[in-house]
């Protein structure tokens, strides 16, 4: 399981989000990113459906529709906070959770891409028997 390239991007997901939620509940920083109220529930559902997805590597195509649910769901903070910081507003919190939304995207993006290529190796060595 863990010896996946897959588990261990998704593992840096749970770490990254795991982040964002500590930044969000943050007193200081709760004014800042308390714009829209369903957004501090995606804050929420990225590292738990991350946990489960990790633990998913038995069913390589549910993993993958669970991966790219994640990578739908790490897009909105990135687009709703990118619209703040592009109307004005120069908080430093804005920027830290637009990178790390950014970085959870792209690993997202290579978990899918490597569960895709260990089921078609697998449908491939399924061919051959």
């Amino acid at each position: 399981m863990i010896q996946r390239i897959q588990s261990l991007y998704l593992l840096l997901v749970i770490l990254f989000s795991s982040v964002l939620v500590y930044l969000f509940l943050q007193p200081e920083n709760e004014s800042i990113l308390f714009s829209i109220y369903w957004l501090d529930l995606i804050f929420y559902t990225i590292p738990l459906l991350s946990f489960v997805c990790v633990f998913l590597y038995g069913k390589r195509k549910v993993q993958a529709v669970v991966c790219l649910i994640l990578i739908l769901f790490s897009l909105i903070p990135l687009i709703s906070y990118g619209q703040k910081v592009y109307n004005g507003s120069s908080d430093m919190i804005l920027y830290v959770v637009i990178g790390i939304s950014l970085l959870e995207s792209i690993l997202l993006l290579l978990a899918r891409r490597a569960i895709l290529k260990d089921e078609k190796l697998v449908r491939s060595i399924d061919r051959i028997r």
